[in-house]
């Protein structure tokens, strides 16, 4: 009953909401592709984080191994972040946002190739709460192109969009590598977020490239947003994805 309630909110969602703007994929304002020193449309990653993020930045730190990434705790909701948002442990928080960003090769000027963001939610994950998520997403993201759900799993969704800004030819041999309809078994619906990279290239193809969100309920609310963008391609300069 979900995966039609799903398909139905995303006919909905499909023709009735306002296309994602034609800017770059971002979260928290920040873009694949953005080097973590040169700049990118004008800005620097460091500027993004100092003029943008400052407000709620609660930690953040750079490690090189096993490949270059940044770890960043965010506060999630209003307010701008106090002593006591700042305690330790925070970055364990729940009730705050786990940001990672991970960079490319140095040949390849440590672009960004995978962010991965996890904020908390409180929403009734009924149909039109569903419905509001999927309007949120395709704001921010753009239209879904596959809608993943489990039995199991009542009121919890896999979005996958593919990058609305490639070149039509690309986003359609993208599209052509996702099954249709996308199904998942149990396990893999269940480890989808921790999956490594050379799994995820297996259900998504080599070249993927796109967000994808992932909204988890319990007890009847929508509790926890995961949400990530992905350039399987690009992560191949530090990554062996093959099988």
């Amino acid at each position: 009953m979900l995966r039609i309630v799903l398909a139905t909110l995303l006919l909905a969602a499909q023709t009735g909401l306002a296309a994602a703007d034609n800017g770059r994929l971002k979260i928290n304002n920040i873009p694949l592709d953005m080097p973590l020193n040169d700049e990118l449309d004008g800005e620097y990653l460091e500027g993004i984080y100092q003029e943008k993020l400052m407000d709620k930045l609660i930690s953040s730190v750079l490690n090189e191994w096993p490949v270059y990434h940044i770890d960043s705790t965010l506060k999630a909701g209003k307010g701008k972040v106090s002593k006591k948002d700042s305690v330790p442990g925070a970055e364990a928080d729940p009730k705050n946002e786990q940001m990672q960003l991970y960079f490319s090769s140095a040949a390849d000027q440590r672009r960004i190739y995978w962010i991965r963001s996890r904020k908390p939610m409180n929403a009734p994950a009924d149909a039109d709460g569903t419905a509001k998520s999927l309007a949120m997403i395709e704001t921010s993201f753009g239209k879904p192109d596959r809608i993943v759900t489990d039995a199991e799993m009542p009121g919890d969704a896999i979005i996958i969009i593919v990058d609305p800004q490639l070149p039509a030819d690309q986003a359609q041999a993208i599209k052509a590598a996702l099954p249709d309809p996308m199904v998942l078994s149990h396990d893999d619906y269940m480890t989808f977020w921790s999956m490594d990279l050379q799994a995820r290239a297996r259900i998504l193809g080599p070249n993927f490239r796109g967000a994808i969100v992932q909204l988890f309920a319990f007890k009847g609310r929508l509790e926890s947003m995961q949400s990530e963008l992905l350039d399987l391609k690009r992560a191949q300069t530090v990554l062996n994805l093959g099988n």
